[in-house]
C-alpha cells in the first residue's frame, strides 16, 4: 500500500483535515467542559487534543509547502495561495503557542481556576477564526481553481510547453489590456516592439543585435551578443505581478535575471538562470545581491518560465514545476524585463504579465 495514493498529487489533501477537526473538537470539548461532570471529561484531555491539534497543523503546514511545489495555478490563484499559506502560518504559531500555555498552566496547577477555564476558551476563539480562513482559501484553491484535481488525467495526458509555445503568429506583438497588463507575442514588428515597450538602464538594444527569426511558422525574437551586460524593464510599475516568460537559452553561455519591481539598475527583485543549471530568487539592494532561494535545474530547449511576485511571497516556475519558493520584505511596485550576463543567442517566444489582486 503506497503512503500517497495515485490520484493525490502529494500527502497535504489527506493531512489537512486532521487539524480542522481535531482542533474544532478541542474548542467544543473545551466549552461542553463548563458542563460536563470531571469523571466524564476534564480539562487535561482538553489540552491534549489541542497539543495534538497543533501538532498535526504543524505537519498540514509543511507538507502544504511542499504541496505548492508540485501543483501548477493559473494567474487568479496565485493571491489565494499566498493568503491560504499566510493563514496557515498564523494558524500555526497560534494553536502551538496556545497548546504550550496550557500544559504550562496545568504545570503550575493553575488551570482549575474558573477564570482562568474562561479566560483559555475566549482566548482560543481568534484561533478558530485563523483556521477558518485557512481552509476557506485552501477550499478556493480546490474548488474554485482546481489546484491539485484531476491527476489521473494529467498523467495520460502528454504535454509539451515547447509544442504549446510555438505558434504561428503575425499580427500585432505587443497588446496592452485596459488594467495595464499585458501580452507581447513576437511577430515580424519584434524588434520595434522592444524598442518602443522597453528602456535600458545598462547597455543598449544596439549591444543586443535583436533580430526576428522564424521557427516553422512561428516568429522568435532573438538577442545575441559576446560578453553582454545588458539590462533592460518595461515602462510602467507594477505591485503583485505574475510574469510567464517563453525562452531558449541553449545557445547561450551566462546568466539571464528575469526582473520585476525595479526601481533602478540597484534596486530589483530576480529570478536568475544560468547556464550551469542553477536558479535563484532573490533581491538586490543598493548593488547588494541577497538570495531567498536556490535550486538546481535541468531543462533545455523552450522552457515556460514564471516568476510571481504576491506580497512577501516570491515564487519561480520552470515548465510549470515551482523550483524556487522564497519570502522577504514586500517590495515597492516597480517595472519587469530582462537582465543578460553572458555570450551567446536567446531566443524569446513570448513574455506576458498578469496583475494580482
Amino acid at each position: 500500500m503506497e503512503l500517497i495514493p495515485e490520484w493525490a498529487p502529494n500527502i497535504h489533501p489527506i493531512l489537512v483535515h486532521f487539524p480542522i477537526a481535531i482542533i474544532l473538537l478541542a474548542v467544543l470539548m473545551d466549552l461542553l467542559n463548563f458542563f460536563l461532570p470531571d469523571n466524564w471529561w476534564d480539562d487535561l484531555k482538553t489540552t491534549i487534543l489541542y497539543g495534538v491539534g497543533a501538532v498535526s497543523a504543524i505537519a498540514a503546514y509543511y507538507t502544504g509547502n511542499l504541496a505548492a511545489n508540485s501543483v501548477f495555478l493559473p494567474s487568479g490563484a496565485q493571491s489565494i495561495l499566498t493568503e491560504h499559506s499566510d493563514w496557515a502560518l498564523w494558524t500555526v504559531w497560534f494553536f502551538g503557542i496556545y497548546a504550550i500555555l496550557r500544559i504550562l498552566l496545568h504545570w503550575y496547577q493553575k488551570i482549575d481556576q474558573q477564570a482562568i477555564r474562561i479566560g483559555l476558551f475566549v482566548l482560543a476563539l481568534p484561533g478558530v477564526f485563523f483556521l477558518y480562513e485557512t481552509g476557506d482559501h485552501g477550499a478556493q484553491l480546490v474548488f474554485g481553481y482546481g489546484a491539485g484535481t484531476g491527476q489521473l488525467l494529467q498523467q495520460e495526458e502528454s504535454t509539451s510547453v515547447a509544442t504549446d509555445s510555438l505558434m504561428a503568429e503575425t499580427g500585432t506583438t505587443f497588446t496592452v489590456q485596459e488594467n495595464g497588463n499585458w501580452s507581447w507575442e513576437m511577430g515580424p514588428n519584434a524588434v520595434s516592439a522592444l524598442l518602443e515597450n522597453f528602456h535600458w538602464l545598462e547597455g543598449s538594444i544596439q549591444d543586443l543585435q535583436p533580430a526576428v527569426v522564424k521557427s516553422d511558422n512561428n516568429y522568435l525574437l532573438q538577442l545575441s551578443g559576446d560578453s553582454l551586460s545588458n539590462f533592460f524593464t518595461g515602462h510602467n510599475s507594477f505591485q503583485n505581478v505574475q510574469v510567464d516568460y517563453y525562452l531558449d537559452l541553449s545557445d547561450f553561455e551566462g546568466d539571464i535575471s528575469l526582473v520585476n519591481h525595479v526601481q533602478d539598475a540597484q534596486n530589483y527583485d530576480f529570478v536568475t538562470l544560468t547556464s550551469d543549471g542553477k536558479i535563484s530568487q532573490g533581491r538586490v539592494s543598493d548593488g547588494n545581491r541577497e538570495v531567498f532561494a536556490e535550486e538546481s535545474y535541468s531543462a533545455s530547449g523552450m522552457l515556460f518560465i514564471r516568476t510571481v511576485g504576491n506580497g512577501t511571497h516570491f515564487r519561480g516556475y520552470i515548465n510549470k514545476e515551482m523550483v524556487v519558493h522564497g519570502h522577504g520584505d514586500a517590495p515597492e511596485a516597480g517595472s519587469v524585463g530582462l537582465k543578460l550576463n553572458g555570450t551567446g543567442t536567446i531566443l524569446i517566444d513570448r513574455m506576458t504579465l498578469t496583475q494580482l489582486n
